[in-house]
């Protein structure tokens, strides 16, 4: 066994130096940053520390014991490996804690398999029926083969934060700080990487360009799965709400849906309006439904609301622009379930501004959860340049993602998510 400790002026180095001086099945047991150099403590230089051994012998080109015997008994050694498997509390590197304890165990094992092979130079019949059924265990090697792909996560995990950004790669280094200032969150930035380890070995000597192409991919299916099978409305849905909080645009989005349903789909649509607080609301939604040539009601309890259904029960499609509040408040979030609560089929969208800031918008997405809300409507896409608040929402919440506004003009500027185009805004591969 050869245990090394190497430092390095990267991390991607030092992986580097491990593999040429311990071979590729090296085994890392720590990796750490130190300083060098420097007088009296100034001026020194940061370092990383990566601690490695091999089981190989240096003396010998023979394969190790180790793997001859995960081989034949793969489910023998692997219990007995858990006793060192780290929590990762307290260890920075988040592999193990006690790694002289994972050293002694294994040197122990290479030489009980050596002197059992010196007792029997010559291979008994046993010994050829295990070498023989070697391919029925190695499916037995799953678990090792998940968590050796686990340490590489957590590797991964150890580079990316804050205080080792500069250990990544520098073909990945770019782009997660690409992602981080497009505001996508750190969890999804790792199981964007973690993807990409799923596919390969390793990152280091991975080109920008495939990287790239990886990237585009992976954040491409995660913003497909929530993705809505069609965005058409459905012949037995009779009613779309829209919600929202004050200034994000849900009556411009109403008016943008509804052209489509009247020009495009002939249907014959009717517009409620519970917005009697904002200035010129009623007048706003008036000036649009006027020229569709579509009957609007005003109300302004659920009492009334019936009433206005009733009034409007032959009209194929209605249309109703909820009052814009401050719903981190839970009295107006009551108030807009009491309009959300009628018997007809609907549709019910919640209208979130591009501008805003993921954390506030986290806020209405996490009091929202146990609404009847299912789709969001996400405006005012023109006037920002950061998109990772979209990656965020499809990582982390249940709601499709419908439709995207990118202007004022009615109805023109309104489209359904395209989520490779939307990979390659966050990629900076579209202006």
């Amino acid at each position: 066994m050869k245990t090394k400790k190497i430092v390095a002026d990267s991390m991607p180095l030092a992986l580097k130096m491990v593999r040429q001086q311990l071979g590729e099945n090296a085994i890392i047991v720590n990796t750490r940053t130190v300083k060098k150099g420097g007088v009296f403590g100034l001026f020194a230089k940061q370092k990383f520390e990566v601690t490695a051994y091999s089981l190989e012998k240096e003396s010998s080109s023979v394969e190790p014991k180790f793997t001859l015997e995960i081989k034949d008994k793969p489910e023998k050694l692997l219990p007995n490996m858990n006793k060192f498997e780290s929590k990762t509390e307290g260890n920075p590197s988040g592999f193990h804690k006690n790694p002289q304890g994972l050293y002694n165990y294994y040197s122990k094992t290479s030489s009980g398999s050596e002197k059992t092979e010196a007792q029997t130079p010559i291979k008994s019949p046993e010994a050829e029926k295990k070498i023989s059924s070697s391919s029925k265990a190695s499916e037995s090697e799953g678990p090792l083969l998940d968590e050796l792909l686990q340490m590489k996560k957590m590797m991964m995990s150890f580079m990316m934060n804050g205080q080792q950004e500069d250990a990544l790669p520098a073909g990945m280094s770019k782009w997660v700080t690409r992602l981080k200032k497009q505001g996508v969150e750190e969890e999804v930035i790792s199981e964007i990487v973690n993807g990409i380890l799923l596919k390969h070995e390793s990152i280091v000597d991975l080109s920008e360009d495939i990287i790239e192409q990886e990237l585009l991919t992976i954040i491409t299916e995660m913003i497909e799965k929530k993705l809505p099978v069609s965005n058409m409305v459905h012949e037995r849905t009779r009613m779309i709400n829209v919600i929202g909080p004050t200034g994000v645009g849900k009556t411009t989005s109403i008016a943008k849906l509804a052209t489509e349903q009247v020009l495009k789909q002939k249907r014959r649509v009717a517009m409620i309006t519970t917005d009697v607080y904002r200035i010129a609301a009623v007048e706003q939604l008036k000036t649009y439904a006027g020229i569709l040539n579509v009957p609007v009601e005003v109300v302004r309890t659920a009492d009334e609301l019936g009433t206005a259904l009733k009034k409007l029960e032959h009209y194929d499609l209605i249309y109703m622009d909820t009052t814009g509040r401050n719903y981190k408040k839970v009295e107006y979030r009551e108030s807009i379930n009491q309009f959300l609560n009628h018997p007809l089929e609907s549709d019910n969208y919640l209208v979130l501004s591009m501008t805003t800031k993921f954390e506030d918008m986290e806020i209405l997405l996490n009091e929202f959860l146990e609404s009847p809300i299912q789709k969001l409507i996400l405006t005012k896409f023109d006037e920002t340049s950061s998109y990772g608040s979209i990656l965020n929402i499809a990582f982390k919440y249940p709601y499709q993602l419908s439709y995207i506004t990118n202007g004022q003009s009615v109805p023109e500027d309104i489209t359904t998510v395209d989520a490779t185009m939307l990979a390659r805004y966050l990629l900076g591969r579209e202006k």
